[in-house]
């Protein structure tokens, strides 16, 4: 088990802020509309010997396919959220680097003595999302976010913060009727109120209060409410019912759409703070139809073990690309939550079974940025006139740092390519170039780009090629039978497509 390296005190908003701006670059198509659509924003950054960062893939999403409409040849996205995303696309870049590396040019990776490749020294990958990853990482008290939430949060979801309209219109008259949201401005909640306050100077009742600790938000918004010169017109009934609302708000967890997966413990679903269980693998929602895809708290764990390349690149490299820090954006957030989810709540078991040669827990350091995505939901709905209308984007965005990707990104609906019709369905035309179909061709080309015979690929299955990975096989399969047995498995015919023949495929999903 590795531990990482020291960073500056900056580099968390430093890497949100290079996040942003990359997404900011990208072309209108597929963005969150300005009538109250959100989205969530996962990156990969590459940084350098002396500190520079850029970003090599970048996913927007929040879907997922349900159970019965996964595909059997591999055209479609099952998972489409964003962190999924974002290391499918990482995927691509590799595939890119390492076919740069064989045929000299510029790459992040170079050949070793075996005939595989590794990340050149100096060069480490940082991943970075908008939000709290889904399942495990987003279960935690809302206490925990008292210094920022002051108690009155309305959408309790992985991805959106702000105040229910009770403690709204309490908060309006204290800010002479500003709207006061956590995320707009990176600003914490409690201290733009104290600021907001301090700008009263007409009111002498409230002096007392922006000099109180605000550390407990359930003392002071209860001082708040029982503050009748500052809060007129509101009855003593009402003031007590909004008091035991708060009180009520300060002992609940904020919750996960993602359900406990079949064999772990079930959540309670009681009122308050025993609503969720936590340590277990979750799937994540879906509308009407279960999905099988696992929570992205559990795919970042799995991730900390196996890397980010996959079964299928595996072969070409010396050992796995790891992530040596995680950085979340500013939402509502929980640090103990953040370690539990990708490492802590494992870390027992983890300790007593032994990996194959090259494999290792690499733990990443966790941050939380002070800058919140302008198209996360809190910003999004503290900017939209009409807060019943937000909604998240269908739309998932994909790039890469490939010549594929060079000028444009991709944009995937529902895990095809946007515009897709029934009849296209099935065909190239509605492939996306992360999707699996896509993968496994780029890897049989790689076979080809450096070097290496096909003969072992020929005839074979996606599952099959993926079995020829035997050292990340034997790390799954130790990591399923001591951890993860309850993983969810996917229908056999979503494996069992072999490659397309697709006599210009080279040149769609390779070329600039």
């Amino acid at each position: 088990m590795s531990v990482t390296n020291v960073f500056r005190e900056d580099f968390p908003n430093h890497i949100s802020d290079v996040c942003a701006v990359k997404f900011s670059s990208l072309g209108k198509m597929g963005k969150p509309k300005d009538d109250g659509e959100y989205t969530l924003l996962a990156c990969v950054v590459k940084r350098d010997s002396d500190g520079n960062l850029e970003v090599v893939s970048l996913g927007t999403g929040s879907k997922c396919i349900g159970a019965s409409l996964l595909p059997c040849n591999g055209d479609a996205l099952h998972d489409s959220h964003a962190e999924v995303i974002a290391r499918r696309a990482f995927v691509s870049y590799l595939i890119e680097q390492i076919i740069h590396a064989a045929s000299g040019n510029g790459s992040i990776l170079e050949c070793t003595e075996s005939g595989k490749y590794k990340v050149k020294p100096g060069f480490t990958f940082h991943f970075y999302s908008s939000h709290t990853p889904c399942g495990d990482a987003s279960i935690f008290p809302k206490q925990e976010w008292s210094q920022d939430c002051f108690g009155g949060e309305l959408v309790d979801t992985k991805e959106g913060l702000f105040l229910d309209e009770v403690n709204m219109g309490i908060l309006k008259n204290l800010t002479n009727g500003k709207r006061s949201t956590l995320g707009s401005t990176g600003e914490p909640l409690s201290k733009k109120l104290k600021n907001d306050m301090q700008e009263n100077t007409d009111s002498v009742t409230h002096q007392s209060l922006y000099h109180q600790e605000i550390d407990n938000p359930t003392v002071c918004l209860q001082n708040i409410l029982e503050n009748s010169s500052i809060i007129s017109g509101v009855h003593t009934q009402s003031k007590e019912q909004h008091s035991q609302a708060c009180i009520a708000e300060a002992t609940d967890i904020h919750r996960t759409g993602a359900k406990c997966v079949s064999g772990e413990l079930e959540d309670p679903k009681v009122a308050g703070a025993n609503y969720h269980v936590t340590g277990v693998l979750r799937t994540k929602p879906g509308r009407g139809d279960p999905t099988l895809s696992l929570s992205c708290s559990d795919k970042i764990f799995k991730w900390t073990i196996l890397g980010m390349q996959g079964a299928l690149l595996m072969p070409f490299l010396e050992k796995p690309v790891y992530l040596e820090s995680i950085t979340i954006g500013h939402c509502p957030y929980s640090q103990e939550a953040m370690e539990r989810a990708v490492f802590a709540r494992f870390r027992d078991r983890v300790q007593v079974f032994n990996l194959p040669p090259g494999f290792n827990q690499v733990i990443p350091s966790i941050f939380q940025s002070s800058i919140a995505f302008p198209y996360s939901r809190s910003v999004v709905t503290s900017n939209c006139a009409n807060p019943d209308r937000v909604k998240p984007s269908p739309n998932s965005l994909i790039w890469s740092l490939t010549d594929f990707h060079i000028n444009r990104h991709e944009v995937s609906v529902n895990g095809y390519k946007l515009g897709t019709t029934k009849k296209n369905v099935g065909t190239m035309k509605s492939w996306v170039s992360i999707c699996r179909q896509v993968l496994l061709q780029k890897v049989l080309l790689l076979l080809e780009k450096t070097g290496r015979s096909s003969e072992p690929y020929k005839g074979k299955s996606y599952a099959e090629c993926k079995e020829l990975s035997e050292n990340y096989q034997m790390a799954w399969i130790t990591l399923k039978n001591h951890i993860l047995c309850n993983w969810t498995k996917k229908p056999i015919h979503t494996k069992e497509f072999k490659p397309d023949s697709c006599s210009n495929f080279s040149y769609k999903f390779f070329s600039k």
